[in-house]
């Protein structure tokens, strides 16, 4: 070993003790505890909830001092400087890692008031305010799956994304739980869906990455081997592991060289999840990139509505949902757009949204 080497590991050996002996001791003895951002734009909330308002903004990498905790863990109280406590400072624990210290140093706060059940009036004019035509319809068969879903070992209060690019969490889900999609200027019926699903806002898919197409959901060699073993493909491998009672299928946009194959990929995901007790949301998807590869216009959508059909399972269709926004929802890549804009995302979860409270009310 050279001297340079042996320095270096001693100095990075007592840097990492003077952190532990100048960490903050609460008064039981317990280091306080101190957290790192790890997504990205996050913003922290004036209540732990998802339909809390914005208070302040924070970045990746930052550090901060935990102060206060709900009893579950799933949201921390952060010392901001600048910002009092009445300001709001409330982080979602799935943005954030622990970097040292200990949780239970934090003293636990219960929210101050909790969110009021509906009145047989306001559930009367829930259902009198229709949803656009592209939110599905509820079956009671299909609302009935849902409800036994907890017979086959689900959650009837988790649901999860299977997906491509347009499905990770970074560009779907995570941006209501990070605070850039305003759950707070929702309608109450829609807030109470936030509420009532929240742990699935903040989850990292197993099955919703860059490059994913139906050809990849059931073959094990795309799955997370380690977690689910050799059998499992990234589909199944999600449905186990979230055991969510209802999943979203957003997939066509990796076929674009494919699409003569989807169908043949595509229906045994929507069988498995039938199997294993889950209710399946067919989404449709906003571009229409395979037809640059000689393919009918509207190829995978039509399968995807008619599989829908066959299987009688929910459609949500978000290339209608999308056609009156500006490049249809689209980023403008040239030739070949298939990115979701902002907007585009923006009407991707509203739809998710409107689509749970569907198959929740009666």
């Amino acid at each position: 070993m050279s001297l340079k080497t042996s320095f270096s590991t001693a100095a990075r050996k007592a840097l990492m003790l003077l952190v532990v002996l100048s960490a903050p001791v609460a008064a039981h003895g317990q280091a306080s505890a101190k957290i790192t951002i790890t997504a990205e734009q996050v913003w922290l909330r004036n209540a732990p909830s998802l339909v809390a308002s914005n208070t302040v903004p924070v970045d990746k990498g930052q550090f901060y001092d935990v102060i206060g905790r709900t009893a579950d863990n799933a949201w921390w109280q952060l010392a901001v400087p600048g910002a009092d406590k009445s300001t709001g400072t409330w982080l979602l624990a799935d943005l954030a890692a622990l970097y040292s210290g200990d949780l239970k140093a934090a003293p636990v706060i219960s929210p101050t008031s909790k969110p009021t059940q509906p009145t047989n009036a306001r559930r009367q004019a829930r259902r009198a305010s229709a949803f656009p035509a592209w939110i599905p319809r509820i079956t009671p068969q299909q609302r009935a799956m849902w409800k036994n879903s907890a017979r086959a070992g689900r959650d009837p209060n988790f649901f999860t994304v299977v997906g491509d690019c347009n499905s990770q969490p970074s560009v779907y889900l995570r941006r209501l739980a990070s605070g850039q999609f305003d759950a707070s200027a929702l309608e109450p019926r829609l807030q109470a869906v936030v509420q009532r699903f929240a742990p699935s806002f903040g989850r990292v898919s197993l099955a919703a990455q860059g490059g994913f197409g139906s050809h990849s959901m059931m073959d094990p060699t795309w799955a997370d081997g380690a977690l689910c073993g050799t059998a499992m493909g990234p589909f199944a491998c999600e449905l186990w592991a979230s055991r969510a009672s209802i999943v979203f299928i957003s997939l066509g946009t990796q076929e674009q060289y494919s699409w003569q194959e989807f169908e043949k990929y595509y229906r045994p995901m929507v069988e498995h999840a039938l199997s294993k007790g889950v209710l399946p949301v067919l989404m449709t998807k906003a571009d229409d990139i395979e037809t640059a590869s000689g393919a009918p216009s509207g190829h995978i959508n039509d399968v995807i509505r008619k599989l829908a059909q066959e299987y009688r399972v929910p459609l949500l269709d978000l290339w209608a949902a999308t056609r009156d926004l500006p490049n249809n929802g689209l980023l403008d890549e040239g030739d070949k757009d298939f990115h979701l804009s902002y907007a585009g995302m923006d009407r991707k979860l509203l739809i998710t949204l409107q689509t749970l409270a569907a198959i929740v009310e009666e």
